[in-house]
C-alpha cells in the first residue's frame, strides 16, 4: 500500500506523489512514515530525509518545517527542500563561508541566531553529498 505524499514549500508544491515510505528527521526523533500512519504534528528540524519508491530512494536536504500525517496523506511544509542532485554545493559552500565569517565577527550589529540558522542549513546541503 502506498503513502500520498505532498511537499510545500515556499514556491508551492515541490512534490505530489505516492510512495512507500518517507523517512524524515523531527523534534519527535527519527520518523519512518507508511501507509497507514496513525495521525501525527510535529516539527521538521533541519535535516536529511528520503523517500522510498518502488526500490529507489531519493534523498533530501531540507530547511526544517512542519509535518502532518493523517490516515491516508502527509503532508511536508518547509521553507526549502533539495533533492540531492539538485544542490550547487558551490553556492552551499559559499553560505557556510559567509555565515561562519558573520559568526566570527564579533559585529554587535549581527543577527547571530539567523547566521546559525544559515549554518546549520549550509552544512545540511553540503553533507547530503
Amino acid at each position: 500500500m502506498k503513502l500520498k505524499l505532498k511537499i510545500i514549500n515556499l514556491d508551492g508544491v515541490y512534490l505530489d506523489k505516492e510512495v512507500d515510505l518517507i523517512n524524515i528527521f523531527t523534534s519527535s526523533g527519527n520518523l519512518t512514515i507508511l501507509a497507514n500512519h496513525l495521525p501525527l504534528i510535529t516539527n521538521v528540524n533541519i535535516s536529511h530525509m528520503y523517500i522510498k519508491d518502488n526500490g529507489e530512494t531519493t534523498y533530501y536536504a531540507i530547511s526544517g518545517g512542519t509535518l502532518f500525517v493523517s490516515e491516508t496523506e502527509c503532508k511536508v511544509i518547509t521553507p526549502a527542500i533539495e533533492a540531492a542532485t539538485e544542490i550547487d554545493f558551490d553556492r552551499a559552500t559559499a553560505a557556510k563561508e559567509r555565515a561562519t565569517a558573520l559568526l566570527e565577527s564579533n559585529d554587535e550589529n549581527i543577527d547571530y541566531k539567523r547566521a546559525e540558522v544559515a549554518l546549520k542549513r549550509a552544512i545540511n546541503r553540503l553533507t547530503l553529498r
